[in-house]
């Protein structure tokens, strides 16, 4: 069964407590705490268990990425960010939240050559996934946009990372939207082999993400044929990423009634 859910990320200047309240009234079964969010409302992780409770919201983690990078050539950022990342699952493992999302590390510089990168990639996720099993955390890797430094973007590089660390603990974050900047989206989730642990779901065209569901773009991804795909593979929230820097509970609110809308034209329970 696919469910709606929202990242806080799109609600980034309203506080914690009232994003969440917000996505509770208008009817969402999920949402995801974005770390930044979390830190700036001053809450203990038991405190935020206890609000989600109250709003009879499901709620899971999405790490910080911004400065973060576990493959940097910079030993001291890198191992920073891996601490950081293993904070974060202590965190969430207090929280008690659904999963944990994480970006995988990156290139330092679009000069850099990706297989050099991989073998300190796979080293990381292999502490990740061994930090999350001690902590009972379900971890997903998200595949990234097509942009300089990325090299996690194709379905084999998917594969060939969570494969290496072969852990119970370690599958897919499928972003829709991310996938499109490189190939077929329906494509690509036909093909996932791995476990899919959590989904983001957003519109996108040419070289643009996470834009509102109804945008007057070209090459956008046709959800009537991508989310029965999703469906056959993966149970659980769809993370609504789509943004609209102004208009951020406008957008929450058409979010939530296009994809319930969607779900439903798709003949898919909700």
């Amino acid at each position: 069964m696919l469910t709606i859910g929202s990242s806080s990320e799109i609600l980034r200047h309203f506080s914690l407590q009232d994003a969440a309240k917000m996505l509770a009234d208008i009817g969402y079964d999920t949402i995801e705490i974005w770390m930044g969010h979390f830190f700036q409302s001053g809450l203990q992780p038991k405190e935020v268990q206890q609000l989600m409770v109250e709003l009879n919201l499901n709620y899971q983690v999405h790490a910080d990425v911004r400065d973060i990078n576990l493959t940097s050539s910079n030993k001291g950022i890198r191992e920073e960010s891996l601490r950081q990342t293993l904070e974060t699952i202590e965190i969430v493992s207090e929280m008690d939240a659904r999963a944990l999302t994480l970006h995988p590390g990156r290139m330092s510089s679009s000069k850099d050559r990706p297989e050099d990168f991989w073998p300190v990639q796979v080293e990381a996720f292999e502490q990740i996934a061994e930090h999350a099993e001690k902590h009972h955390v379900l971890v997903g890797v998200e595949n990234m946009e097509k942009r300089p430094k990325e090299f996690v973007l194709l379905n084999e590089d998917v594969t060939r990372l969570i494969g290496s660390v072969n852990s119970s603990h370690l599958g897919l974050t499928l972003d829709l939207a991310h996938y499109h900047s490189v190939g077929d989206v329906e494509s690509f989730v036909q093909s996932i082999e791995v476990p899919i642990v959590n989904v983001h779901i957003s519109q996108a065209a040419s070289e643009k993400m996470h834009l509102p569901f109804e945008t007057d773009a070209n090459d956008t991804i046709s959800f009537a044929d991508v989310l029965p795909t999703v469906a056959r593979k993966y149970e659980g929230p769809l993370i609504i990423e789509s943004y609209v820097y102004g208009k951020e509970e406008e957008m929450v609110r058409k979010n939530f009634q296009w994809l319930k809308g969607c779900i439903e034209t798709c003949k898919l329970n909700v």
